[in-house]
């Protein structure tokens, strides 16, 4: 049973678990993981190489394989270089930056920290500051204007059946229900409630995507968590709701508590942390654009792109986001550094690519005050 395991037996489901989504979304979206693809791989850094054929696919058979291995080896060295794999991948493109690759990275990180002879607790609380992170944040980042009026919207749209006054008390609740069970993992005597709520939110999420027919790529996420909360809170007992945050603390939790507290509040406060990668899961604030694109321009692109012009008042335009889900299986990486890449990458297919007007990013998800 799953709900009977020794902290040293969870931690090494846990990590098995962590991989085992990752591997599935290779195989469902391939081209995330190579370069030579009709759509541009999007370097942290200018200087970065972009791997052409065939050494992208080396590259990506190479993190596949040793992930497999690290299924049924458990050696430090081959989770430190999946680690440094997950790294170098995000580094060279940035679009790679998925929630189930990010918390993938961080379970496994959190795992590899700590030396094979540590006191299992310790490495299990830190697991859990992911887990907990990952379901309040996740809800605080939703109270925003955005979130009310596009998640209401495609209610509206999806579910008119249903009562107005349902829809939009559901819709004003969801962040608040959401960080709410973060917090009731918390406590012994709300542990278990926590549990049951995100199974069932998971379950709703599972099959929203199916009946909607869209959004596959976050399905095995979705498992991994049902699975992940189970065996990490179903049996827990602390004698404190701030053992996770206080309890054994050294320079790894330490370490952790910055990826899933500091950096997160910090990005509420200033911006300083890109917003997806402080649990802005699903929250309708994050940026998604369009490229308008003038017919100068449009003659010069590879004929690739004829699949993915789109045109709005006889404007040619181009939704970085369909375009990223065609190639890509997932949605384009909300950041503005992105979008201005992307476009730069289209418009040096022009004689002249500093030349005015040939293209015009729009925010087209933002919300006029």
């Amino acid at each position: 049973m799953i709900t009977n395991l020794t902290d040293r037996q969870k931690i090494n489901w846990i990590r098995i678990i962590a991989i085992i989504p990752v591997l599935i979304l290779m195989l469902y979206a391939p081209k995330l993981w190579v370069s030579t693809k009709n759509f541009p791989t999007v370097p942290l850094y200018n200087w970065l190489p972009v791997l052409q054929y065939p050494l992208d696919y080396i590259l990506a058979v190479g993190f596949f394989l040793i992930q497999v291995i690290y299924i049924f080896k458990n050696k430090t060295w081959l989770g430190w270089t999946i680690i440094l794999f997950y790294i170098f991948l995000a580094l060279i493109d940035q679009n790679r930056l998925q929630p189930y690759f990010y918390q993938s990275f961080l379970t496994i990180l959190a795992i590899e920290i700590f030396n094979k002879n540590t006191n299992p607790k310790k490495i299990l609380y830190v697991i859990i500051l992911i887990f907990f992170a990952t379901y309040f944040w996740s809800g605080i980042q939703k109270i925003n204007a955005d979130f009310y009026v596009i998640w209401l919207r495609a209610l509206n749209k999806h579910f008119s059946f249903l009562p107005q006054w349902f829809l939009v008390g559901f819709t004003y609740a969801v962040p608040w229900l959401e960080a709410i069970m973060g917090v009731l993992l918390l406590f012994n005597k709300t542990r278990k409630f926590g549990v049951l709520f995100i199974l069932l939110m998971h379950s709703i999420i599972t099959f929203l995507l199916f009946y909607l027919g869209y959004g596959y790529n976050v399905v095995p996420w979705n498992f991994q968590n049902i699975l992940s909360v189970i065996i990490l809170f179903w049996t827990l007992k602390t004698s404190s709701p701030f053992d996770f945050f206080l309890k054994y603390f050294n320079k790894q939790k330490l370490i952790m508590l910055t990826f899933t507290i500091i950096f997160p509040f910090a990005n509420s406060i200033n911006g300083f942390y890109d917003n997806l990668l402080s649990f802005h899961f699903f929250t309708a604030d994050l940026k998604y654009y369009y490229i308008e694109i003038n017919d100068e321009l449009k003659e010069k692109l590879p004929k690739y792109m004829n699949e993915y012009y789109r045109k709005n008042d006889n404007t040619t335009i181009v939704f970085c986001n369909e375009w990223a889900a065609k190639v890509n299986k997932v949605l384009f990486y909300p950041e503005d550094r992105v979008i201005e890449y992307t476009d730069n990458f289209l418009r040096s297919f022009a004689k002249n690519p500093n030349k005015e007007g040939l293209t015009k990013v729009v925010h087209y998800n933002k919300i006029e005050k």
